[in-house]
């Protein structure tokens, strides 16, 4: 326990030193929230609009459905990012191998990138919370235990996504530009950026298979009280194991 904790304050500490996961992590859902509930408003007016047959914005205001669609944004950064690209370099500087040489197990370092994911992504939620509240008055979550429970699987799958990730690039440079790849086609049709509704129907099909949409779904419908989506949380829960097993069987071999 001692050699986790240690560990995980230090990788808090170099997380705070790396200006692109501070970035990408905490700052860009942040400003995309504030940009794209500023571009579209917070009038109840269009909380009824309908395109495509589906309401544009479940039913509430822009500014809402951007704030809570934002949220799990941060937890897709962390693991298609930060946890791939740290990972990665520390292979690559060989710092798994003097870690191994040690006596540091695997275990410990995985739940360090965890505790650090889980800590980033509480840290810049609450932000991100407090400033759409003061700017739009945005609506507190109706289920705030619903709520925790979606982010909480939305964690763990895209946790075990990154540490798969790590496992098959090798150089922290890779890493970043797979990850931001990944990350940004997720963000745009997974409804983070342009609603569904005004996606192609084929576009809405493959999203439909991803992760980040799953868990914007299970966030918003715990958010805006319109009850669980066990659809979508057994969903997250299926790639947290089917990506998170062979992923720590993996990184013991390649480490």
């Amino acid at each position: 326990m001692h050699g986790y904790l240690a560990m995980t304050r230090t990788e808090l500490r170099l997380f705070r030193r790396e200006p692109f996961s501070v970035v990408f992590v905490l700052a860009f859902p942040l400003m995309m929230m504030v940009l794209l509930a500023a571009v579209f408003g917070n009038n109840q007016a269009d909380a009824h609009k309908v395109q495509n047959g589906m309401l544009m914005w479940r039913g509430v205001t822009p500014a809402n459905y951007y704030t809570a669609a934002s949220v799990p944004v941060i937890i897709a950064a962390l693991g298609l990012m930060t946890i791939p690209m740290t990972l990665a370099s520390y292979r690559q500087r060989g710092i798994l191998r003097r870690f191994r040489a040690s006596s540091v197990p695997e275990s410990t370092l995985v739940g360090a990138q965890l505790t650090l994911a889980l800590v980033a992504f509480v840290g810049g939620s609450l932000v991100l919370a407090i400033v759409a509240r003061l700017a739009y008055h945005v609506m507190l979550p109706r289920n705030t235990l619903a709520v925790a429970i979606a982010l909480l699987a939305g964690t763990a799958a895209f946790g075990a996504i990154g540490l798969l990730l790590a496992t098959v690039i090798r150089t922290s440079r890779s890493a970043e530009g797979i990850g931001l790849m990944l990350f940004l086609t997720l963000w745009l049709i997974s409804g983070t950026a342009p609603p569904p509704a005004v996606l192609p129907a084929g576009l809405r099909d493959v999203a439909s298979f991803l992760p980040l949409s799953h868990l914007v779904t299970a966030v918003q419908n715990a958010w805006f009280g319109f009850g669980w989506a066990g659809t979508d949380l057994a969903v997250l829960a299926a790639y947290a194991v089917l990506a998170g097993v062979p992923a720590l069987w993996l990184f013991r071999r390649s480490s």
